[in-house]
């Protein structure tokens, strides 16, 4: 190639690089960028021909990382390494003008300010991001602050007509499903179980669990044998659904109050939430026992009706 050739094309090069607009070098629709607090470690491109300014939520007081320059010193020392030289300045107190002075792999950066640790990763781009904004990073594992208003609205919202309802569904999901599968969708159900539990000669025994997640709700499908020969008259209110070594007491129990002597009598319950009244969250795949009180009903204190009695209200 002749000398007059050679600098021909050296010109054409020349003008080529003054024709690139300043869109080619900066990302475009990321000009200014606001990093995410919750990432550890963010990205910022930068490249040879963009200063690009970082400004920081406080004042920086250490900057270090490999590949970090302020001099051409200590830019000459550093050109044998694989990482890229990026010189940087500290035009204000909470603000960096970082620009790439050779390519290379990525250069991490630690940097302090007076109230927070902020890890950057410098990555070598034809397109820049020109201005970018450092927010505070989201503290993980940091205590909230628990308010008597959060934990009212975190409670379940129980309603007797749901859990009717509810009981309902359980009881009719053989014959409901199949013309309406969208009906129990999420639901969860355990089939031909027996898991029993003998109290004084009372005999409970679930065979059927069905859970609805969404309102962290349990039907409990059961059989309850009289194995006596003497009439079992309890408080259904009082049964209660062991799991392990808690005890829960259920919204509802459905079932007769009376069992004749060897007879076999279906009960259900339905259990929702935990004793807090919030979420309980149970396992439908948990060994589940039925607790059964001791016999009798409680009885209405004669006080409450005062001069009354209750053979005609005389």
């Amino acid at each position: 190639m002749t000398h007059r050739l050679k600098t021909h094309f050296r010109l054409v090069l020349l003008l080529t690089a003054l024709a690139s607009p300043l869109s080619a070098q900066v990302r475009e629709g990321r000009e200014l960028v606001m990093l995410d607090p919750k990432v550890l470690v963010n990205e910022v491109a930068i490249n040879s021909t963009v200063a690009t300014t970082i400004t920081f939520p406080s004042k920086i007081v250490l900057l270090t990382g490999f590949g970090l320059a302020t001099e051409p010193a200590a830019a000459k020392q550093m050109e044998t390494g694989r990482v890229a030289i990026v010189h940087y300045e500290n035009v204000l107190p909470d603000t960096l003008v970082v620009r790439l002075v050779k390519p290379g792999e990525p250069c991490h950066v630690t940097v302090r300010t007076a109230q927070h640790i902020h890890l950057l990763r410098f990555v070598p781009s034809e397109e820049a991001n020109l201005a970018v904004i450092v927010q505070p990073p989201v503290q993980k594992d940091a205590a909230v602050a628990v308010t008597p208003e959060s934990v009212v609205a975190s409670r379940i919202k129980f309603s007797s007509d749901e859990l009717v309802g509810m009981l309902g569904k359980a009881r009719n999901r053989k014959a409901l499903q199949p013309l309406n599968p969208g009906l129990y969708q999420s639901w969860q159900e355990r089939n031909n179980l027996d898991m029993a539990a003998s109290t004084n000669g009372q005999l409970a025994s679930i065979y059927e669990i069905q859970r609805n997640p969404e309102k962290d709700l349990m039907v409990f499908r059961c059989w309850l044998t009289n194995t006596t020969d003497k009439p079992y008259e309890f408080e259904p209110s009082s049964v209660k659904v062991r799991v392990g070594e808690r005890s829960y007491d259920p919204q509802l129990v459905d079932g007769t109050d009376v069992i004749p002597p060897g007879q076999k009598v279906p009960l259900d319950v339905v259990l929702q939430g935990g004793p807090s009244g919030g979420r309980e969250g149970l396992s439908i795949n948990q060994d589940f026992r039925i607790e059964l009180p001791e016999p009798g009903r409680r009885q209405i204190d004669p006080a409450l009706f005062g001069d009354a009695s209750f053979a005609g209200g005389k």
